[in-house]
């Protein structure tokens, strides 16, 4: 689990707040409501969790999100202490109070409320998504890729699509430019939330103290999907596994084509068993790379670019450090975001910089092989 530092979260119970223009309620207001000044929570009233920007000095308005939790009226009216106690003790973790899943602390709830629940083609595979990476910040290419994979896979395979996940990295990625996990997990949800109809961020990776190769954040995927929910409803009354890919760009396909950066046994894992969706990039020679991957071709899909978009994570970190506008190369709700908490204004407030990479793209490489992975 990520560590929860006070200073972030802001408990309170009579006049409860929230960062920044009330993120959590503008991005659920479903789970949100507003309580007068005045007004001290009732006896009966369900747990409230609000955060606090680091740097919002502010004095936020007298609002709050709430957390559902089927045993939200269990607890009384009580003493700070013993309240403060209670809601440690079922408060959700942070990123799961932005992404608004998970009910008790240090569970973790995976987030299928945009699933498909029933194929419409029984004959066809169904088909998820999942795009690893630091996400510092979100762009607009990453959402582009989901779009363009969705178009190829309609026209172009035998899949039906049944959703995508944006899978941040964790805290422990220590990547140059990397904003703290609770940040990043933030801007995710904000760019989909009233963007896309399907897309999901599962916090999963993003919550683990240590690093998790790509093929393990597959695994899960696999398991939450295939194991756990037992595959899709296929339609005819019988249900289906789902095939879990890799989204990414070229680069990474260049990568695993390189020897010594991906260890054998996760480029099997990844490319064997489950296969990836590579959306081209200029510049990138991608024949030469599938060259040296012949015997996974078959589960690798091009998908060309016909709109070329080279906007990346590191140049929107780079106008932002030379107090450059951002506006319409990003969501407009995290350009918002990432000025409201002062993200990325220098290498140092609000990212993580023991160690610098060159690469945007290199998230699963086998970090014992080569130094410059990240």
């Amino acid at each position: 689990m990520l560590s929860r530092p006070s200073r972030f979260l802001l408990l309170s119970f009579s006049k409860p707040v929230i960062s920044t223009k009330q993120l959590f309620c503008s991005i659920f207001p479903s789970s949100c409501r507003t309580l007068p000044a005045s007004t001290a929570p009732p006896a009966d009233s369900p747990t409230f969790i609000t955060t606090r920007a680091f740097s919002d000095k502010s004095t936020p308005p007298p609002s709050a999100c709430r957390l559902s939790s089927s045993s939200s009226s269990s607890h009384s009216y009580r003493p700070l202490r013993k309240k403060t106690t209670a809601l440690l003790q079922r408060r959700s973790t942070v990123l799961q109070v932005i992404t608004g899943d998970g009910d008790k602390m240090d569970e973790y709830r995976f987030p299928d409320s945009r699933l498909k629940k029933k194929m419409d083609d029984p004959s066809k595979t169904p088909l998820l998504l999942v795009a690893c990476g630091s996400f510092s910040p979100i762009t607009f290419l990453h959402l582009r890729m989901f779009v363009m994979a969705a178009d190829y896979v309609k026209h172009n395979t035998e899949f039906e699509m049944i959703g995508g996940y944006l899978s941040p990295v964790s805290d422990a990625y220590k990547k140059q430019g990397l904003a703290a996990a609770e940040h990043r997990v933030a801007m995710c949800q904000l760019a989909i939330d009233k963007a896309s109809t399907w897309l999901m961020v599962d916090t999963w990776e993003a919550e683990k103290k240590e690093y998790q190769p790509t093929a393990k954040v597959l695994d899960h995927f696999d398991y939450e999907i295939n194991t756990v929910r037992k595959g899709i409803d296929a339609g005819d009354g019988t249900r289906k596994p789902v095939r879990i890919a890799l989204l990414a760009g070229a680069d990474l396909i260049q990568t695993m084509s390189t020897p010594g950066i991906w260890s054998e046994k996760d480029l099997d894992h990844i490319l064997g068993r489950y296969g990836t969706f590579i959306i081209e990039r200029s510049g990138t020679d991608i024949d030469e790379a599938l060259a040296s991957l012949g015997n996974y071709r078959d589960n690798i899909h091009v998908i060309q670019q016909l709109i070329q978009n080279d906007v990346s994570s590191t140049k929107i970190r780079l106008f932002l450090k030379r107090g450059m506008s951002v506006q319409y190369l990003i969501p407009a709700p995290v350009v918002e975001y990432i000025e409201q908490n002062h993200l990325y204004a220098d290498d140092h407030r609000g990212s993580n910089t023991s160690l610098a990479y060159p690469q945007e793209s290199d998230k699963g490489k086998n970090k014992e092989v080569t130094a410059s992975a990240s």
